[in-house]
């Protein structure tokens, strides 16, 4: 199964290279239907939009043997849709659009997918308005505004048809209008149709949450109690199940919920704050780590790994002072020249301590020189930190380099 990329992340530029061919008529026509501040252009809104929306087309099958033969591909397409099937019609549109094979054709890929459309073909329904919206098929004056009419008319059947990606792109085409009733479509059945989405598609839940982020930041002590509050926790909730941990976080920090259980999944899973977060309570004391939890080294260094300023200083401060762990004063100082690196004042201080006290006490060059006891005492490895070791795909375990 071969997995196609968006095909309106490239279309979108093509689009902006016709703008300049357009500018009077899409100016127009935004100002009038879209409401949208100068410099105004549809091709401005639909890029955005189109972007953020990261639909993944649906794959279709290719031969097995290779070379692949995409010409006979297109052919066996071809014959389906010829005969109707409204599934081969949209992929026979997709593989115009794309140069699958064959040469690019929008005016082509249209027809095919009008074709599919009038089947109430969701899918296609849904790229048919996405090309008329970002206008690339060269229509001008009244011709333009009815095609942009059309395509978002295709939008809201794809969305009435309950096809997520189409119900997202409709939302956010309409509700990011500064026009009351773009084209005459309904914000309200728009705002309906992204709840509807953004119940189990995830795009559409990152889009609602920031849209109701804005609202709630522009009204402060709107929460609790206002429903858009109650709506917000609902997605966080909806999306913490799902095992984001951004979302975790921000529950947490959620009047009413228990912080430390949202913090412990968050860290299990990996994520760099949550893991600084419940090491820093455990060695306070405030959070007594779990079997389930990751010692606190493993949290600090995973936070670490991830760019946690804060990590570095804390985990190159505890290697270098050995009250709470073994010494490994190298590892330490790379840390903490990490973290110095990223500005942090208290890790610059503490790293010039530790080079100039590793600078006062030099290593003797020949230890069998010393008696006994000082060899002991100059090198002792027994609190030194191993690095920790992972086994490769033969089974054989190898050490993880240090950071």
């Amino acid at each position: 199964m071969r997995q196609h990329q968006h095909p309106f992340a490239w279309l979108a530029l093509l689009a902006a290279g016709l703008c300049a061919a357009h500018s009077t008529s899409m100016a127009q026509a935004a100002e009038q239907s879209l409401g949208a501040a100068k410099p105004a252009s549809i091709l401005d809104k639909t890029q955005a939009v189109a972007e953020p929306a990261q639909v993944t087309l649906p794959s279709y099958p290719v031969p097995a043997e290779l070379p692949v033969n995409r010409e006979l591909s297109y052919q066996a397409a071809l014959k389906k849709a010829d005969s109707g099937d409204p599934a081969a019609q949209t992929q026979v549109g997709l593989m115009r659009l794309e140069g699958d094979g064959v040469p690019v054709d929008l005016k082509l890929a249209r027809i095919w997918w009008g074709k599919a459309a009038v089947q109430n073909h969701a899918p296609a329904q849904f790229y048919l308005g996405q090309l008329l919206m970002l206008d690339v098929l060269g229509a001008t004056g009244p011709d333009l505004n009815k095609q942009l009419t059309e395509g978002l008319g295709w939008l809201r059947r794809a969305s009435r048809e309950q096809y997520r990606p189409a119900q997202l792109l409709y939302a956010q085409t309409l509700l990011d209008s500064q026009n009351d009733s773009p084209f005459g479509h309904s914000k309200i059945e728009a705002e309906s149709m992204l709840l509807q989405c953004a119940s189990d598609y995830r795009p559409c839940t990152y889009y609602a949450l920031g849209r109701l982020d804005r609202e709630i930041t522009k009204q402060p002590g709107t929460c609790p109690g206002d429903e858009r509050c109650e709506t917000r926790h609902r997605l966080l909730y909806a999306l913490a199940q799902t095992g984001d941990t951004q979302a975790m976080i921000r529950l947490s920090n959620q009047p009413g919920e228990d912080t430390m259980y949202w913090v412990r999944r968050a860290a299990r899973l990996g994520n760099a704050k949550a893991c600084l977060q419940l090491a820093t309570m455990a060695l306070s004391g405030q959070a007594p780590l779990q079997p389930e939890d990751p010692s606190i080294l493993a949290l600090l260094n995973t936070s670490a790994q991830a760019g946690e300023t804060e990590a570095m200083l804390l985990l190159g401060r505890l290697l270098y002072e050995g009250k709470r762990f073994p010494v490994n004063r190298a590892l330490a100082i790379q840390w903490l020249e990490r973290a110095s690196a990223r500005g942090n004042a208290q890790a610059s201080d503490l790293l010039a301590k530790a080079l100039n006290r590793q600078k006062a006490t030099p290593v003797p060059q020949d230890l069998s020189t010393l008696p006994i006891q000082n060899q002991e005492q100059a090198i002792d490895t027994s609190d030194v930190v191993e690095l920790p070791v992972q086994s490769d795909t033969t089974g054989e375990a190898t050490p993880v380099s240090q950071p």
